[in-house]
C-alpha cells in the first residue's frame, strides 16, 4: 500500500481477537514510535500481560465513572463497556512532565498507527488508559510497567486483529479546514 491507501484504510478499532499479535509485526510496529519527529524524550511501554491489561482497563473505567466528564461517564455506565476494548496489546507512551510530551507521543501514535494498518490489524488511539494513573495505585502501576521518574502517562493504543463485534467509526465529519495562501 501507498502511505496515501494506508492513512484512508485507518480507522479506529473497538473490538479485538483474543489473539496475541506475532511478535516480529509487533516489533515492527513499536520501533516505528522511534522513528516519529520528535523534540524530547518519551518512553514506548508495550504491554501484552492480559491481567495487566485487565487491571489498566479496571483502574481507567473507575476513573472514567469519577471524572466528573459527563461523556466518560456516561460511557463507563455503559453495560458491559470496557475502555480498552479487550486489546490483546496496549502501548502506552509517557514522557516528562515539562516539555513536548503530548507533542512527542502524539507523533509516535501515529507511525505505531499507520505501521499496524499497514501490516493488517487493527488500533485505536486511547486517552482512557491514562486516568488509570489518576488513584492510588499510581506509583505501583508506575514502576510495575517499569516508566522512568518524572514521566506520566500521555496516550495509548490498542493493537490487534479486529474482532467481529466491532463498535462501527461514526463517519468523519467532512470539515473544512485547509486555507491555501497564495
Amino acid at each position: 500500500m501507498s502511505i496515501f491507501e494506508v492513512i484512508e484504510k485507518r480507522k479506529s478499532i473497538r473490538s479485538y481477537l483474543d489473539e496475541a499479535i506475532d511478535s516480529d509485526d509487533l516489533k515492527k510496529i513499536v520501533e516505528t514510535g522511534k522513528k516519529a519527529p520528535q523534540a524530547g524524550e518519551f518512553q514506548i511501554t508495550v504491554i501484552e500481560n492480559k491481567e495487566l491489561i485487565t487491571k489498566i482497563n479496571d483502574l481507567a473505567l473507575e476513573g472514567m465513572k469519577n471524572s466528573g466528564n459527563d461523556f466518560l461517564m456516561e460511557r463507563a455506565n455503559i453495560p458491559g463497556y470496557q475502555p480498552l476494548y479487550g486489546t490483546p496489546v496496549l502501548v502506552i507512551l509517557s514522557a516528562p512532565e515539562e516539555g513536548y510530551g503530548q507533542i512527542n507521543t502524539a507523533l509516535a501514535a501515529e507511525n505505531i498507527i499507520l505501521s499496524a494498518t499497514e501490516l493488517g490489524y487493527g488500533t485505536v488511539y486511547l486517552i482512557t488508559p491514562t486516568l488509570a494513573f489518576l488513584g492510588d495505585e499510581k506509583k505501583e502501576l508506575l514502576k510495575e510497567l517499569n516508566i522512568p521518574e518524572g514521566y506520566v502517562p500521555i496516550n495509548g493504543i490498542a493493537i490487534g486483529k479486529q474482532g467481529a463485534d466491532d463498535i462501527p467509526t461514526p463517519p468523519a465529519e467532512e470539515i473544512d479546514n485547509i486555507n491555501y495562501i497564495k
